[in-house]
Parts: structure tokens; sequence; C-alpha cells
């Protein structure tokens, strides 16, 4: 099957880690697969260019200002006329609404929509972003309506596109990650390492953490927060830190080996307000981390009260962290229990599973 992904850059996050999982799948099972990228990447965060190339997989950028160039859509349709794709796969709102365009002029191919968050509630920092990104998802889930396919990451994802176009069916397929760390037999002291991992910002929830560690006592705890933050933000987190719980505070900025990240910490917090999936959460889950997360869907069909912490509000993540802190010291058999449970959590969450959904919906007419 000839198969091409249409992404808006190559930066590493959810969705392009998502999409490199899959892109490597497709390869295993024969696919010919090529990659479309709209805009360029950020050379602050990690691209997954090389990553890609080392897979053998042709990359086609368009290298316009995003979907607001009109040379980029001229350019997409000759490339996709000259290469005859059976499948098109796009993967973020910019190459939706681009490959709606040109589907108008090419209907050779079937086209697929993977929707990877519920865009229009991360929180941003004016209301009137927030008001202009809410109406753009309104007309955008006219446009996924024209599409063969619509996978959601969740089932949370997946009604929150209902809710948009009540005549759209999604088929929810959530990612897959690594077995391959899984380990249970960690064992845990008197010092403690929690950490973050993420984008900073306000959507995530940092400043809450950022609030709760400062009214912990510190004297055998650290905290760890990797992920990039524009620099007027990251001066502002550090501000909101006292004295004391500052000097336990370690900014790693973008973090490049996640795997030293996760060996690394005891505790994974993650304290976001909306996610379409959460992957970091299930990454750290893989590594066999305890975790806290917000109870909130979807991060609490993964994470539930019987293997991690679920806060709901910022007096319970303060409540969460100190019995998650006292258990890793005190109660052994509580935290095997926690990450016993996790581990048969994740298991579910293995490509051999996963990745046959995504081939029914290719090949469904």
């Amino acid at each position: 099957m000839k198969v091409c992904h249409v992404i808006n850059t190559l930066n590493r996050g959810g969705a392009e880690t998502h999409l490199f999982d899959l892109v490597h799948q497709q390869t295993l099972k024969s696919y010919e697969v090529e990659l479309v990228v709209i805009g360029s990447d950020r050379e602050n965060i990690m691209s997954l260019e090389e990553e890609f190339k080392n897979l053998q997989i042709r990359i086609k950028r368009l290298n316009g200002p995003r979907m607001f160039n009109i040379s980029s859509y001229f350019r997409l349709y000759s490339h996709i006329k000259t290469n005859k794709y059976q499948v098109i796969h796009s993967h973020q709102p910019r190459s939706d609404f681009m490959l709606y365009v040109v589907r108008k002029f090419n209907t050779s191919f079937r086209w697929i929509v993977s929707v990877h968050g519920k865009y229009d509630t991360y929180l941003e920092s004016t209301k009137i972003s927030n008001t202009i990104k809410k109406r753009f998802m309104h007309l955008l889930a006219r446009y996924w309506e024209k599409a063969d396919a619509v996978i959601a990451i969740s089932d949370a994802v997946s009604d929150w596109i209902v809710d948009l176009n009540k005549k759209i069916r999604p088929t929810a397929i959530p990612y897959w990650v690594d077995q391959s760390n899984l380990n249970s037999s960690n064992t845990f002291g008197e010092d403690i390492s929690i950490g973050f991992l993420g984008r900073l910002n306000k959507n995530k929830g940092i400043e809450e953490l950022l609030l709760a560690f400062n009214k912990l006592e510190t004297t055998n705890l650290t905290l760890t927060i990797g992920g990039y933050s524009e620099p007027a933000y990251l001066e502002y987190l550090k501000s909101i830190s006292n004295e004391e719980s500052y000097k336990k505070i370690k900014y790693l900025g973008y973090v490049s080996n996640r795997k030293i990240f996760y060996d690394s910490v005891d505790l994974f917090v993650f304290p976001s307000f909306s996610e379409g999936l959460g992957l970091v959460l299930l990454e750290a889950m893989s590594f066999s981390k305890v975790c806290i997360t917000r109870d909130v869907l979807p991060m609490n069909t993964y994470l539930t009260k019987d293997s991690g912490y679920l806060f709901k509000n910022n007096e319970e993540l303060l409540t969460s962290l100190i019995e998650a802190i006292e258990d890793l010291r005190r109660d052994n058999k509580k935290i095997k229990s926690k990450l016993f449970n996790i581990e048969q959590m994740v298991k579910k969450s293995s490509a051999e599973i996963i990745f046959p959904m995504i081939e029914k919906v290719y090949q469904s007419e």
C-alpha cells in the first residue's frame, strides 16, 4: 500500500512521536510510506527528520508559511497527483485543512484524518486566541466530515469531535508505547525525585505543581522539570517558587533523551488541565513510574486510584503528593500493587494490539 502522511512539522511532540511509531510499523509491514511536511522545524525543539530518514522515508517539505501560502497548495496538489498515493493521512489542523482543499480537485485517494487532541480546550494566554481557536474548530469539523475516516486518539477526543459535528463517526484508536522499559522491581528510599515532562505552558498545570511543591517539606525532595518554554514564561515560573523550594528545582529545557529523564525520577506528576491522550503520562507508566495526574478524561482512563494517584484541584494535588511520597518511603506493598496495575495497563497499549486497528481503518471502504 502506498501511503503519504501530511503533518505541520517534524518537531517532536505527541502527534509527531506517534507518527514516527506508526510509520515504523508500516515499514515493517512493507508499506510504501512517504511524508509531506508543511512548514519548517523550530530550532529549539528536536526534529525527528533524521529518525525518519533512518527508516528510508522520503520527505517532501513545502517550506511555506504554513497553510496561508497559496503556492504550498499547488505544490501539495502536484505532489499528490504525481505520486498516486492510495491513502493520504493528515495529522494536524493545518494539514487537515490543506487536504480538504486538495481533495476538492483530486478524489483518487482515501483520506484519513487523525485528531490528536481536543484542540480548542487547551488554555491560552488570551481570551481572544481562545475564542478564535474555538470558532476555527467548528469550521474544521465541517471539513473533517469530508474525510473517508476520522481517527480519534481517545474516547474523550472522539466525544469532543461528535460534539463539534454529529455527522462524524470517529474511530477511537489510542497511541501505543514501547514495552521494553517496564520494570516493577524499583526500590525507593528517603530521597525522592519528582519529575514533570512536557511543553511548559499554562494548560499543562505546571504552575499548580510549583505552588504545591512550595508547601512540601523539601529536605529529601527534588523536582526535575523537562520541556521547552518561552523565555518570559520560564522566568515567571521561576518567580512563583519560594526560596527554599527553588533550590530543589532543576529546569532541563527540552529533553532529547527521555529514557535518561524517566530513569532519573521516582514520582511523575502530570497536572495538565486538558489532553487528547497525554502521551508523556503513558510513557512514564511504560517506565514503571509511580504517577499522579488530574482526575479528568482521558488521563483517568489510563491511570486510576488502583495504579496511581488522582486529584481534582490544587488542594488534592498537594494531598496526593504528600501521600505518594509517604507511600514511596514507607509502604512498599502499596507501591508494588500500583506498579503491577500500571504494568497491566501498559501491556494493553502495545503496537501488536493497536496497529491492526489502524490497518482496518485504512482498508475499510
